[in-house]
């Protein structure tokens, strides 16, 4: 059921290799063999798992991919709880005509477009580059630069 998303997953792999992943939703079947990663670093949990597990640790990428089909209530709240508490990277694969699953959904969620395939959107979250450092933010703005990094209030 999955699309081919093998470019997406080489460039997630190139960013994140060596930590381990979660497949979650309603579809657990991912193909991640296509980029090498080893099975042992793969965990698949469905929706309703991946809400009542504590939580135990943060991977560093998790993928999702939701349909029409899919209840809308619980795929958004494992999105959350993915993007808040559970990876570092998030990739969510969406039919590309849904009346659900809209680009104004998914950029609520702070999601970003990375890649049309054939009949499917993907869109990633990176908790990284999700928002820039303000210009504001250095020690020229502050009321004394000089003491910049030298006490703690």
């Amino acid at each position: 059921m999955w699309p081919d998303i093998t470019p997406v997953l080489q460039q997630l792999y190139s960013e994140c290799s060596n930590k381990s992943w979660l497949v979650t939703g309603c579809q657990l079947d991912c193909p991640l063999a296509s980029v090498g990663l080893e099975a042992s670093r793969i965990q698949r949990l469905n929706s309703t798992d991946l809400l009542n597990a504590p939580f135990t640790e943060r991977f560093a990428a998790a993928l999702m991919l939701i349909t029409d089909a899919d209840e809308v209530h619980t795929a958004e709240q494992v999105i959350g709880r993915l993007r808040d508490v559970l990876a570092e990277r998030v990739l969510v694969i969406i039919p590309d005509k849904s009346t659900t699953w809209h680009s104004a959904k998914m950029l609520g969620f702070g999601f970003k477009r990375i890649a049309e395939l054939k009949d499917w959107q993907a869109w990633g979250f990176d908790i990284h580059t999700y928002k820039e450092v303000p210009d504001w933010l250095n020690a020229k703005y502050w009321a004394n630069p000089q003491n910049w990094g030298k006490y703690w209030w």
